[in-house]
């Protein structure tokens, strides 16, 4: 039988966590005659009790796995560590708050016997207020506009694809992983379901409004050149003020101004945007590791995966 494995990144769910392994437990009793199902957590460098609800289900359950890391790296290189680490024939990424429902990894299967290589939930709606969502939508369309590959409108983390497609996504040398627009990128047979995410099972939600803009930061700079490209777009419109400034103005001091003050301006966003890439550069020359393990608080898959 294949394997499936289920990958839920968590930082602080103390409270979701039992409700969530017992929603994994109903569908894996569902598909246990066509899959084995491993669960695994990364545990995000968690700071309640999360640690210890993770070891006491994976004592419970042998198919239950947690791998610690040595700090709160974030989500999406959480996630790049995980794939990363993690061994099977499918993959699931899922959260443990409920808001994306693991009743629809049924629906993920069953598109995937019909022969799609990534399956991933197309987020229709949202019990958020009417500003977030708008503000979502708004980053959505501009991230696809400028994206130097496609990018799926409203798709998240939130899918499964196959071995094949993981390994090329784990290939990805990149010091801010940016999950979606890689999935996007590498192509395949893909098909959404459409949902509505829920409320939360439990608990409160760790995503603020600085992580959002943190989350849309990184995810420009990791799907698009643009910013790098703006200058040059830029320029026929700076060649041009400054051509109008010296040909019609010549000889008024304040117009000489605008033409250096437009100049001075045209060279910081400029040096700017090469600088965020640069430093993208540099960072991924590093060949860091995007997230490290504390092995005596993690227990890894078996080895006798494929």
């Amino acid at each position: 039988m294949k394997k499936l494995v289920v990958i839920c990144p968590v930082f602080n769910e103390q409270e979701t966590i039992p409700l969530f392994i017992d929603e994994i437990k109903k569908i894996e009793n569902q598909i246990s005659n066509k899959y084995t199902l491993d669960l695994v957590f990364s545990n995000n460098g968690s700071t309640d009790n999360t640690l210890k609800i993770l070891q006491d289900n994976a004592n419970k359950y042998n198919n239950i796995y947690y791998l610690t890391l040595s700090k709160n790296f974030g989500y999406q290189k959480s996630l790049d560590f995980s794939l990363k680490n993690t061994k099977g024939d499918l993959y699931i990424i899922i959260d443990a708050d409920g808001e994306d429902p693991p009743s629809m990894i049924l629906d993920f299967l069953k598109k995937y016997e019909e022969g799609n290589d990534i399956i991933y939930g197309l987020r229709e709606n949202r019990p958020e207020n009417f500003l977030i969502k708008k503000l979502r939508n708004v980053f959505y369309r501009v991230l696809r506009f400028t994206s130097d590959d496609e990018i799926i409108l409203k798709m998240a983390e939130f899918s499964l694809f196959t071995n094949e497609v993981k390994q090329h996504l784990i290939e990805e040398n990149s010091s801010f992983p940016f999950l979606r627009s890689a999935i996007s990128r590498v192509g395949f047979d893909t098909v959404a379901i459409p949902y509505t995410r829920q409320k939360r099972l439990a608990g409160k939600s760790n995503y603020n409004l600085f992580s959002m803009i943190k989350f849309a930061v990184a995810g420009i700079l990791a799907s698009t050149t643009m910013p790098l490209r703006f200058p040059i777009y830029l320029f026929p419109v700076w060649l041009f003020f400054s051509l109008f400034l010296l040909v019609n103005h010549s000889s008024n001091s304040l117009y000489w101004n605008y033409l250096i003050y437009i100049s001075i301006l045209y060279i910081i966003i400029t040096i700017s945007f090469i600088s965020i890439y640069v430093a993208r550069i540099y960072q991924n020359g590093l060949m860091r590791a995007n997230a490290y393990l504390i092995k005596r608080k993690s227990k890894c898959q078996k080895n006798d995966s494929n």
